[in-house]
C-alpha cells in the first residue's frame, strides 16, 4: 500500500465506525445483545375455532422477534395435542394472535396458507385490535383471523405461517420481528350417514332461503308464450357462497329438486355470488334465476325445491324446503294443435279406416249369403224364437255333424239347456249360451269331414 493513502484510509475506517450506530437505527438492525434483552417483545398464538366460536383447540407457543426456521419444543408439543374433528365443508376459523407489552408501528403481515383439498381465505382483510393486563402490564394485541373449508375427508395439516410484525422497541427502535405459528392440525368426515358427494348439501351455523316469482303478463290468464320468472336466494352462515348448492340452475335432476318439462324453455341467468363479514359473522348468499317461457297450456306446476344442510350449531341435519307453486296457462291456438294435433290426427285416421272396413263389409254381403251370427243375432232382437233354434240345429250339423243337442255333451248343465231349448222355455241368454258353447270338433287339431256339405248351399236370405 502506498504510505501517502495510509492517512486516507484510517480516516475513511473512522467515519465508518462513528456512522454504524446511525445506520443501523435508521434501518431497524439491532446487535444480538439487544436481541436476547427484547426477547418477549412480541409473541404470536394461533388456534381453531369451529362456527361456534368456541375453542376446539387450542395449540399455542409464543416467539421471540428473532426469526427461527427450526421447531421449537412447544411446537413439538402442539402437534402431539389431540386434534379436533369437524364436518365437511365446515367453517373453521385460525386465529393468529399477536400481542406486545409495547405497541405496533407498522402493518402486519400474514404469509398465504396452502392446503390440500382446503379452501383458505382471509375473509376480514383488517384485524380487531384490543389491550388486555397481563401481570399488572397493559399488552397491545391484534387478533387476525383465517377461514378454513375441507372438502374431504381426512386429516390436515396446518404448517407454520410466517407472521412479519413491527413494533416500537424500548430505545425508540422500530423492529420487525420475524414470528411463525405453531403447527396446527385437524381432521373433517361427513357427519351424517345421509349426505354423499352425489347430492349437493353444505354446512352452516344457520341457512334461510327466499323466492320470488314475476310474470309477464300482470291482469288476465296467463297464456301460451308468456314467460314466469322465479328467483331464489340462498343465505348462509359461516360459510362460502361457492359451497352453497345450487338448487334451480342444477344440472343433475333429482326427485326432490326441479325437473325439466316440455310444458316450457328455461332460460337460466348468471348466478349472483356474494360474501360478506361484519363483526365477526360471515355471510354468503346465492342468488339463482331463472326464466321460463311457457310452450303448453293447461296446468302448470312447479314442485318444492328441498336442500339437506347440516347445522353446525345443533349437530343436526336439517332439510331446507323452498314452497313451489301452480299456475294455469290458457291454449292458443296454435298451442292447441300442436297438443293435441297427434290425437286429433290419429282419431280422424281411425274414423276413416272404420268407415272404409264398414262399406267393403256391406258390399262383400251384397252377393254373398248374410253370416249366421248375423242372422242369429237379427232373430234374437226380433224374438223369433223358432228361427233361432233351426239356426241352433244348422250350426249343430255343421260344426259337430250331431243332429240332436242332448247327444253334443253329457254334461247335466247341457243337457238342460238342450232340454228347454225344445220345450221352447229358453230365454235369450240361454240361446247364447248355446250357441256360444258349439264348436267345431276336431281331432288332434283337423277338423272332421262334414257329413251333410250340401246343406251349407242353403240360401240364408230365403229363412222366414
Amino acid at each position: 500500500m502506498n504510505p501517502m493513502n495510509k492517512p486516507k484510509w484510517i480516516l475513511l475506517s473512522l467515519i465508518l465506525l462513528f456512522l454504524q450506530p446511525v445506520m443501523a437505527a435508521e434501518s431497524g438492525i439491532i446487535s444480538k445483545s439487544d436481541q436476547a434483552e427484547m426477547k418477549n417483545l412480541v409473541s404470536v398464538n394461533a388456534w381453531l375455532e369451529g362456527a361456534d366460536k368456541s375453542a376446539k383447540a387450542t395449540q399455542s407457543t409464543k416467539h421471540s422477534n428473532t426469526a427461527s426456521d427450526e421447531e421449537t419444543s412447544d411446537q413439538k408439543a402442539a402437534l402431539a395435542q389431540k386434534e379436533a374433528v369437524y364436518a365437511v365443508s365446515e367453517q373453521i376459523v385460525m386465529v393468529i394472535e399477536v400481542s406486545t407489552p409495547r405497541w405496533l408501528t407498522g402493518g402486519t403481515r400474514i404469509d398465504s396458507i396452502e392446503i390440500p383439498d382446503v379452501i383458505v381465505k382471509q375473509r376480514n382483510p383488517l384485524a380487531t385490535n384490543y389491550t388486555q393486563r397481563r401481570d399488572g402490564q397493559t399488552w397491545s394485541i391484534q387478533r387476525w383471523e383465517i377461514t378454513l373449508y375441507p372438502q374431504a375427508s381426512g386429516q390436515f395439516h396446518i404448517p407454520p405461517t410466517r407472521v412479519t410484525a413491527q413494533v416500537s422497541a424500548p430505545n425508540g427502535q422500530n423492529v420487525q420481528a420475524n414470528l411463525t405459528t405453531p403447527p396446527l392440525a385437524f381432521k373433517a368426515s361427513l357427519p351424517s350417514g345421509f349426505l354423499s358427494g352425489d347430492k349437493g348439501w353444505v354446512a352452516a351455523s344457520a341457512l334461510t332461503a327466499s323466492e320470488q316469482w314475476q310474470v309477464s303478463r300482470e291482469q288476465g290468464e296467463l297464456k301460451v308464450g308468456d314467460s314466469i320468472t322465479r328467483s331464489v336466494t340462498l343465505t348462509g352462515t359461516d360459510t362460502l357462497s361457492v359451497l352453497l348448492p345450487p338448487l334451480l340452475t342444477s344440472n343433475r335432476d333429482s326427485e326432490t329438486n326441479h325437473k325439466p318439462s316440455d310444458s316450457y324453455h328455461r332460460y337460466p341467468k348468471p348466478n349472483t355470488l356474494d360474501d360478506s363479514q361484519s363483526r365477526g359473522n360471515y355471510q354468503s348468499s346465492r342468488t339463482e334465476e331463472v326464466v321460463y317461457v311457457l310452450q303448453k297450456g293447461g296446468e302448470l306446476h312447479f314442485p318444492d325445491l328441498k336442500l339437506q344442510w347440516w347445522n353446525t350449531k345443533t349437530q343436526q341435519l336439517e332439510t331446507l324446503v323452498v314452497e313451489g307453486r301452480r299456475f294455469t296457462v290458457k291454449h292458443t291456438m296454435g298451442s292447441w294443435l300442436s297438443l293435441y294435433g297427434p290425437i286429433l290426427l290419429t282419431v280422424l285416421v281411425l274414423l276413416a279406416v272404420g268407415y272404409i272396413l264398414v262399406r267393403m263389409m256391406l258390399r262383400y254381403y251384397r252377393t254373398r249369403p248374410t253370416p249366421q251370427w248375423l242372422v242369429f243375432s237379427r232373430a234374437l232382437k226380433a224374438k223369433s224364437w223358432a228361427t233361432a233354434r233351426v239356426l241352433v240345429y244348422r250350426k249343430l250339423r255343421g260344426e259337430t255333424q250331431q243332429l240332436e243337442l242332448h247327444q253334443y255333451q253329457a254334461s247335466s248343465s247341457w243337457q238342460s239347456l238342450s232340454q228347454r231349448l225344445q220345450q221352447a222355455t229358453l230365454s235369450r241368454a240361454g240361446f247364447i249360451r248355446v250357441w256360444l258353447k258349439l264348436k267345431r270338433v276336431t281331432t288332434k287339431g283337423y277338423a272332421l269331414p262334414k257329413a251333410l256339405p250340401a246343406l251349407e248351399t242353403i240360401n240364408n236370405k230365403n229363412e222366414p
